[in-house]
């Protein structure tokens, strides 16, 4: 049995003692430290021998402490003899923002945002695409009536998450912003007030200037940047505000300056940014299809690495609220199923057993829609397969949107997603099989160095794959 309490114990002497600890916080794997002198910590490489502990970093100007799925344990040690309050694990993302590191307005720091606000909602959106795409079988087909009990209420649960989304992204920007959750929900429901929706196609006049009233059910950005702006509104109007009348003062001004600014500038603004994205990809797909899905196929392991496939999804949704579908879907599918032909592929080629397993595990966590054990442990450890899996996803991706295959709903990339392809099923099965053989077969092919040692994001990537056979 693990013993948390020595491994603490020289965690705090090898970053210097417990007065040298300045700030401490933990993720999922990581005890993540800020010191007071770095200088008097051990070199990083020596902490690899302490017991229960993988290695060290430096990042970010913090010392990062390798634990893996005992972290918490260990932190909690930490704490308890180093005197320290314990606080609750941390997104992975938010290193610098967490460890009190100051803040830079970067592209990068925007997707982060846009990854950071949709990570937490991605499985609602799965259940729900699923759930519509299913329907939309059942009623094609004759299995269910449109006007039965059972579509109504199964509609319900399947619309639910896309209609009242700007209530999901307003409550996970908050927390992103820091803000108060309450607030950015009525921010949310002032976009998603009945007398709002009903008006939508009309305009309004509001202090003499017409105003176009939008429906919001659906949206994405304006409530994003309507919660991004109530959080500093919100901040400067508490610091402010004397403390006896802030419970009054600070909902009231909220409410008011968001619901103007919102209504009159911030929603028509974020809707017509919408539109115009949704409508460059739709002239994209329509002008160039195959040049189009193979860009978007072939970058689509790179997007994921970089994570920037979060963002994406921002951009799929969208194209479902204002086109009425989305032709990136089925192509971030094919070169989903690339992904478990590469594995595959790489499975049939590896002598080694442990090689071997890894990628038998990693093909079948792809071939549900899990692709980060390939991503990491097979197609950036060995390279050479990340050639093949660009290339299947590619040409797959080309063929797909070639052929006009759309998604009518949100889900996950991946096969068991296959009901949201509602009428582009047959097409989506060719692409699908051409993915994963030209994967499986350039894999074999080009062969890779089984030498090649994994590094700490395969290690941790591994962990998410579906483990096989005895270890």
């Amino acid at each position: 049995m693990a013993d948390y309490a020595e491994t603490a114990r020289q965690v705090i002497e090898y970053v210097g003692g417990k007065d040298n600890i300045d700030n401490l916080v933990h993720c999922i794997t990581r005890l993540r430290f800020r010191l007071m002198d770095d200088a008097k910590a051990r070199p990083l490489g020596e902490f690899a021998d302490i017991p229960g502990v993988i290695g060290c970093v430096e990042k970010g100007g913090q010392i990062q402490v390798i634990i893996g799925q005992t972290v918490t344990e260990v932190y909690e040690e930490v704490c308890q003899q180093a005197g320290i309050e314990e606080q609750a694990a941390i997104d992975e993302n938010l290193d610098e923002e967490e460890m009190g590191a100051k803040k830079k307005f970067s592209v990068s720091a925007i997707f982060d945002v846009f990854t950071q606000v949709f990570a937490p909602i991605v499985p609602a959106f799965a259940g729900a695409g699923l759930i519509k795409g299913i329907l939309t079988l059942l009623t094609t087909y004759g299995l269910m009536s449109a006007d039965s009990g059972e579509y109504l209420i199964l509609n319900a649960a399947g619309d639910c998450v896309f209609y009242f989304l700007p209530f999901l992204v307003a409550y996970t920007a908050a927390k992103r912003f820091k803000t108060n959750e309450i607030m950015a929900l009525s921010v949310a429901g002032i976009y998603l007030y009945p007398t709002i929706l009903s008006n939508a196609g009309n305009t309004i006049t509001v202090f003499g200037m017409q105003v176009m009233c939008v429906k919001y059910a659906s949206t994405v950005l304006p409530v994003l940047i309507s919660v991004w702006l109530m959080s500093y509104l919100y901040k400067w109007i508490h610091k402010h505000c004397v403390e006896y009348l802030r419970v009054i003062v600070v909902p009231i001004v909220t409410l008011i300056v968001s619901a103007f600014v919102g209504i009159m500038f911030i929603g028509p603004v974020g809707y017509l940014l919408g539109m115009g994205l949704g409508n460059a990809f739709k002239t994209l797909f329509d002008v160039a299809p195959a040049l189009g899905g193979l860009i978007d196929g072939f970058t689509r392991p790179l997007v994921i690495f970089t994570g920037m496939h979060m963002t994406m999804s921002t951009v799929m949704i969208n194209n479902i609220q204002t086109l009425g579908y989305d032709m990136l879907g089925p192509v971030h599918a094919v070169s989903t199923m690339a992904a478990a032909g590469m594995c595959f592929g790489a499975f049939l080629r590896a002598k080694k057993p442990e090689n071997r397993e890894s990628s038998f595990s990693a093909f079948i966590s792809a071939f549900i829609g899990i692709t980060e054990p390939s991503l990491y442990g097979i197609a950036m450890r060995f390279r050479r397969p990340l050639i093949a899996q660009m290339v299947a996803g590619g040409v797959a991706g080309a063929f797909v949107a070639a052929a006009g295959a759309k998604a009518i709903s949100f889900a996950m990339p991946s096969i068991i997603s296959l009901p949201v392809y509602a009428g582009s099923i047959p097409t989506m099965l060719i692409g699908f099989a051409i993915s994963f053989v030209l994967a499986a077969v350039l894999t074999y092919v080009l062969g890779f160095d089984e030498g090649i040692e994994k590094d700490e994001r395969a290690l941790e990537a591994e962990k998410k794959a579906i483990k096989v056979g005895k270890r």
